[in-house]
């Protein structure tokens, strides 16, 4: 009974760590250079695709966690997604040490916040990548058959289209060849037809002219017999 119990009690707490270990990251993250902590995140979380929202940035100083005013002023902020990248206007907003920049993200995956210049003196250099942007089929319910094909399936659509391009254009290719080669086998055959038909009449007429020569023979014998 006893191990009974311990079992379970590790299975319990297996389970436990498993979730625990599987549940997403906080959205917001943080960047901290010298005494000042910068967290990023988006303002309406989850983001999704094609829908308006905003950048968020919660800047303190570390050694006593007060929020840090003006601290955009000498601070570029721009959003990263791949190679692309925007410049972003960050606004003061009522909560002291918080600040804001509108953006519509237009594709799904992963951004990425990057800082270059001075926070109360603080140089700051660096990146936060923030949430992924989901695509609206992830949130959508019930599914709707309306309002056209999600990104993620345009991109397999043209993966499609573009393998199957490749296919018709090598098969062109092949078929020109095969084409190609046919009319050389058909204009050797003629070729062939024509050497042949010359080598038939150039040998007919070497046998009439050995038969004329042994007729010429045999008439000249016969006149010298008589």
């Amino acid at each position: 009974m006893k191990i009974a119990l311990i079992l379970a009690s590790i299975l319990v707490m297996s389970s436990i760590l498993a979730f625990s270990s599987a549940r997403p990251a906080m959205a917001h993250a943080e960047l901290v250079q010298g005494d000042v902590k910068i967290v990023a995140g988006w303002v309406n979380e989850p983001p999704v695709v094609g829908q308006i929202n905003g950048i968020e940035l919660t800047i303190t100083r570390v050694s006593d966690n007060q929020p840090i005013s003006n601290a955009v002023a000498q601070l570029e902020v721009s959003v990263k997604k791949g190679t692309p990248t925007k410049s972003l206007n960050f606004r003061p907003t009522e909560e002291s040490g918080v600040y804001v920049a509108d953006i519509l993200p237009t594709q799904t995956g992963q951004y990425a916040v990057v800082m270059r210049g001075t926070i109360s003196g603080q140089a700051i250099d660096g990146q936060i990548e923030i949430e992924d942007v989901e695509d609206t089929v992830a949130l959508a319910f019930p599914p709707s058959t309306e309002g056209g094909i999600s990104e993620e399936v345009l991109s397999q659509l043209q993966t499609v289209i573009t393998d199957l391009s490749a296919q018709v254009d090598e098969a062109n290719t092949s078929a020109e060849e095969a084409r190609t080669a046919a009319a050389s086998a058909t204009e050797a055959s003629a070729d062939l037809r024509m050497a042949a038909d010359r080598a038939y009449l150039f040998g007919m007429v070497g046998v009439g002219v050995g038969v004329a020569g042994i007729a010429i023979g045999v008439t000249a014998l016969r006149r010298e017999k008589i």
